[in-house]
């Protein structure tokens, strides 16, 4: 009954999280992160798996990922909503793979047999049609939109980046207060720059309380550390 809890990359309870590790290793000159799902523990064993695998370098000068809710990221640098792509794919393959039979079908004199050969030809060619439609989508939505993005992303100063990654997440949070579906991004937005000279910095950071109410917490904090 119980069977499929341990079988890999079979998660189905519910409330399962996603982890990211980011950053350098000790022989790292360039960073690199892993994406996981973590569901629980079951026997004492953390059951998780991996998803994602990057590692910047000379085959990937840099990148964009967005975690979790991911759609209006994905769209702005792809340049489509990517549920809106879905419908485009399976409206055309509908299209490519329907239209032959109810196009031959209207026309009057042809054979049961001369139908059928002329199906399959003409799905052939649809075929071939619809192949090289995405090819070239994809081609035009990586030169055009995804790389000059990521070419931009590899030069810029790294206060420049967090500034980047804080509108993604503030546009990701204005669509989600627009949309039926539940406000899961929101509220103060915590930014962190990690550099292989400063390590891991925090460039906006919320507290629990109010830092001009409580004038003496930086003092004893920073008296802390340097004890």
């Amino acid at each position: 009954m119980s069977g499929w809890l341990f079988t890999k990359d079979n998660f189905r309870l519910q409330g399962t999280s996603g982890l990211v590790i980011a950053g350098f290793g000790e022989n790292d000159i360039y960073p690199r992160f892993s994406e996981f799902t973590v569901e629980g523990v079951i026997q004492n064993k953390l059951r998780f798996c991996q998803r994602r695998h990057t590692q910047v370098g000379v085959d990937c000068i840099s990148t964009v990922v967005p975690f979790a809710q991911s759609e209006v990221v994905r769209g702005l640098v792809e340049g489509i909503d990517p549920g809106m792509e879905r419908l485009l794919d399976k409206f055309l393959d509908e299209i490519f793979t329907n239209y032959p039979s109810v196009l031959l079908n209207n026309v009057k004199g042809l054979t049961q047999a001369a139908k059928t050969a002329a199906v399959k030809k003409t799905k052939v060619v649809g075929e071939q049609i619809l192949k090289k439609f995405r090819k070239e989508f994809q081609e035009f939505r990586q030169e055009t939109l995804v790389n000059p993005m990521i070419s931009t992303v590899s030069v810029l100063p790294k206060d420049e980046l967090a500034a980047m990654a804080e509108a993604l997440v503030n546009l990701t949070s204005f669509k989600r207060r627009f949309s039926p579906s539940a406000e899961t991004v929101g509220g103060p937005i915590d930014v962190a720059v990690i550099s292989k000279g400063d390590g891991f910095i925090w460039v906006k950071h919320k507290h629990y309380f109010k830092p001009e109410l409580n004038p003496h917490f930086p003092t004893n904090y920073f008296r802390e550390i340097f004890k």
